[in-house]
């Protein structure tokens, strides 16, 4: 790939650039999409669907309301692109791609205002398949 001038950049080799790109682009079309779901022993684990790219955060601190919270799920939304385009203007390969997992990944403390995230750890639900 990398002869034809793609790349998949990796979250440890953004430039301070492409950085504040990514961060605008978060703020902009993922965090108004995206619903942390809580999990604690008073409700049911939640309904995760199938296939779909999934968190497990770990949380030490208390939310909005003032409640301890250790753990939540955090859901990719469907809606956005799993592989998102650089501008060309910030890569140094004609055609530089970030996966919407890494952005996750980086920014996912932001939405937790007040709480610190011990741990991000991706997922991934299959249901009814043959091995």
């Amino acid at each position: 790939l990398a002869s034809e001038g793609i790349r998949f950049l990796k979250r440890g080799d953004w430039s301070p650039a492409q950085r504040e790109w990514i961060s605008a682009f978060f703020f902009r079309e993922v965090m108004p999409v995206i619903t942390p779901i809580g999990l604690d022993p008073s409700h049911p684990f939640p309904r995760v669907l199938n296939k779909s790219l999934n968190f497990a955060v770990e949380l030490e601190g208390r939310d909005a309301f003032g409640r301890s919270s250790n753990a939540t799920i955090v859901q990719a939304p469907r809606v956005l692109p799993r592989v998102i385009r650089l501008p060309r203007e910030l890569g140094d390969s004609e055609y530089c791609f970030i996966f919407l997992s890494s952005i996750l990944h980086e920014f996912v403390h932001e939405l937790f205002a007040g709480m610190k995230v011990l741990g991000c750890y991706q997922f991934r639900v299959t249901r009814n398949s043959n091995l």
